[in-house]
């Protein structure tokens, strides 16, 4: 017969119930645990081919439309330079530079995007008087901003925040470039400084439509470019993310919202000041 040290050992109809319903419940869990990696597998797949279409179609207008141009205007120059005037001559070179340093600053940005997503960037931190940085963006901008005012509201005696001068003027040159995207000729583009407690704030504000309630979330996004304005001058989409990343690698943040006093956007820059020295 058995011996009743095995017979010991046998589970109770209890206990192998109880058995079967953890197994059950084990197996359901990894069954979910490996749908959810799958999901997430396809929902990354998603992203990448969504940001790779918009890159694709990026490149391809904001590559094309200046080289078509730059193109056409040499191909004019050669074939009829002996039939032109000095005027007709000079506005086909103003255009060629105009769309060559288009092409250069496009390619700045993808540069500056690359070094973001690769973790490359170092900052220089280094207290830094915001107003020789806003004097050297907007002589960068002037002609960015020709057909537009521009106002700075700087509070005297502003205390000196701690930053990458380099990366900083950037983020404002994106600013500015695109308030004067969406902003009508003739409107003012203010920037506008002041000190708050330990920080440094900062704002860029435009006259133009404003931001729509749907795109405040997705703003800062690769690629994502607001609907109001014009398509063809928006840009390449990345301004506005190379803005974010490098504010928040100086340890700063940035806001997007609409006016309160006036109808356009307002962006908000917020900066930690530089320790005095012991």
């Amino acid at each position: 017969g058995l011996d009743s040290a095995q017979d010991g050992a046998i589970l109770t109809p209890d206990q192998r119930r109880l058995l079967d319903s953890l197994s059950d419940q084990t197996a359901l869990a990894i069954e979910r645990l490996h749908l959810a990696e799958e999901m997430d597998r396809a929902r990354v797949a998603a992203e990448t081919d969504k940001l790779r279409s918009a890159l694709l179609t990026s490149i391809s207008h904001d590559l094309r439309t200046p080289l078509a141009s730059i193109l056409g205007s040499v191909t004019s120059l050669k074939q009829y330079r002996g039939q032109m005037d000095e005027t007709d001559q000079n506005q086909l070179l103003g255009t060629i530079q105009d769309e060559a340093e288009r092409l250069n600053h496009f390619i700045a940005n993808l540069l500056d995007m690359t070094r973001l997503e690769s973790g490359a960037l170092a900052p220089n931190l280094e207290p830094i008087d915001l107003g020789d940085v806003v004097g050297s963006v907007l002589r960068r901008a002037a002609p960015l901003i020709q057909q537009h005012r521009a106002v700075l509201e700087l509070e005297p005696d502003l205390p000196m925040p701690r930053i990458d001068p380099v990366l900083f003027e950037q983020v404002l040159f994106n600013l500015i470039d695109n308030a004067a995207k969406y902003a009508s000729p003739g409107t003012a583009i203010t920037l506008r400084a002041r000190h708050e407690g330990g920080t440094l704030r900062i704002q860029v504000l435009d006259e133009g439509p404003g931001l729509p309630d749907d795109d405040r979330e997705r703003i800062f996004d690769k690629f994502y470019r607001v609907r109001a304005g014009d398509r063809q001058r928006a840009g390449t989409g990345l301004g506005l993310a190379i803005a974010r990343g490098f504010m928040e690698a100086m340890g700063g943040t940035i806001t997007a919202a609409n006016r309160c006093d006036a109808r356009g956007a307002m962006f908000t820059l917020t900066l930690p000041l530089a320790l005095p020295d012991p």
